[in-house]
């Protein structure tokens, strides 16, 4: 029996600092904001800040989620502390889904009584508020593309982005024809679409802590490209998994003949699967001989092949 190992550090993008500093424009507006609304008394303004602080609580989540995945792995957690960016994004998921209830539910209930809002401080508010967080957004896009737990944190910032513009049409609108049901119809519609945001996030990092196969990744494949590797007759429990965003691990074992050089086979798959999947770690077993590993057939994707497939009779 031969087995091997393989991994690299890989480089991905730290999107740290940039967080960082959203969350500090973000919180500086949050006390700007705060102060306009209690000085003017509008609760619009006071809402939009309450939503803006919600912001800075996402990103600092995010951080600190993103600072534990760097420790390094111990005897307690010998996979280290990736998970944590998971964990962090079904948090922000939560919040966000917390947000959306909320701001449908005050939209629904303004419905039936709408308010005259005073529209020169929102339209001051606002436009204080889409400046800091387009500099937000431009900061961690890139990275939340391929990042779970930033794309947590991008998404509160989006959510205080677009509560700005819903402020400053709402304002216009109100000031140019009066119409005060404006409010809670773009809040609700906004409410339904943070809805779909969050339920998007948490069924992601769900996916990822139930150890699922990572979506851009076929199993399928995987088991194609290690048959057509020579000398090995058959392969077996293949598992393959994410750590965090982008870092995917895979384990399996492979049968071969007795005949077959059991070095050139593990060195030939080991290639095949960190060039073409790039598994950031990857761990084969080699077996010559059939063993008995009947108790863990639940786990073996690979039992519905074995009759088109050499087994072990």
């Amino acid at each position: 029996m031969n087995q091997a190992h393989g991994g690299h550090a890989g480089h991905m993008p730290s999107s740290g600092r940039g967080m960082a500093i959203s969350a500090w424009l973000t919180g500086i507006y949050f006390v700007i904001e705060m102060g306009i609304g209690l000085w003017t008394g509008s609760i619009a303004v006071i809402s939009d800040a309450f939503h803006t602080f919600s912001a800075v609580g996402g990103v600092l989540v995010a951080i600190i989620a993103a600072k534990l995945a760097h420790r390094p792995a111990d005897e307690d957690r010998s996979f280290g502390w990736y998970r944590a960016e998971i964990i962090g994004a079904l948090v922000n998921g939560g919040f966000l889904l917390g947000m959306a209830l909320i701001v449908i539910v005050m939209g629904a209930m303004r419905l039936s009584n709408p308010i005259d809002l005073p529209t020169g401080p929102m339209l001051w508010a606002a436009a204080g508020g889409l400046f800091t967080e387009f500099i937000s957004l431009g900061l961690i896009w890139k990275q939340s593309k391929s990042d779970l737990n930033v794309k947590g944190a991008l998404w509160h910032i989006i959510q205080t982005f677009v509560g700005s513009l819903i402020i400053i049409v709402t304002a216009l609108v109100i000031h140019f024809t009066g119409f005060l049901l404006i409010d809670p119809i773009l809040g609700m519609g906004f409410g339904f679409v943070l809805l779909w945001a969050s339920w998007g996030i948490m069924r992601d990092a769900s996916h990822l802590l139930m150890e699922g196969t990572p979506a851009d990744v076929s199993l399928t494949d995987v088991i194609r490209t290690l048959e057509q590797v020579e000398g090995v007759a058959n392969d077996h429990h293949v598992h393959a998994w994410a750590l965090t965003s982008g870092r995917y691990v895979f384990s399996g074992h492979l049968r071969v003949s007795t005949d077959t050089d059991p070095q050139a086979v593990l060195k030939t798959a080991h290639r095949e699967l960190k060039q073409k999947f790039d598994f950031f770690f990857v761990t084969l077993q080699v077996e010559d001989t059939c063993l008995d590993e009947s108790d863990a057939e639940a786990i073996d994707v690979t039992r519905g092949m074995q009759a088109d497939r050499p087994g072990c009779g």
